[in-house]
C-alpha cells in the first residue's frame, strides 16, 4: 500500500495511470504520516519511506531515501526473500 499527502482522487488517478498492483491511500490531513513519523521537521512535507510489516503488524524494515527510488523496491524484495529462506 502506498500513502501520500495527496487527495484520494489524485492517488486513484496516479495508480490508474501507472497501473499499480497495490492501493494508494490519500492522507491530505497527514494523520497517517504523523503516525509513522515521516514528516520532514520544520517544512512538514512527507519523506519517502518504505516500511515492510510482518504478519503481526510490526515493522520489519524501514528504509528512507528521497532520491534512490529503486532502492526502496530492492530493500523490500531482499527482506521478503530472506524471510522466505
Amino acid at each position: 500500500m502506498g500513502v501520500s499527502q495527496d487527495t484520494q482522487e489524485r492517488n486513484d488517478q496516479f495508480r490508474k495511470t501507472l497501473d499499480l498492483p497495490y492501493p494508494l491511500v490519500g492522507d491530505p490531513r497527514g494523520e497517517i504520516l504523523k503516525g509513522y513519523k515521516v514528516r520532514w521537521p520544520i517544512v512538514g512535507l512527507a519523506q519517502r519511506v518504505t516500511y515492510l510489516l510482518a504478519r503481526d503488524h510490526r515493522v520489519r524494515i524501514a528504509f528512507w531515501s528521497e532520491f534512490n527510488i529503486d532502492a526502496h523496491m530492492k530493500q523490500a524484495c531482499d527482506a521478503l526473500s530472506s524471510s522466505a529462506s
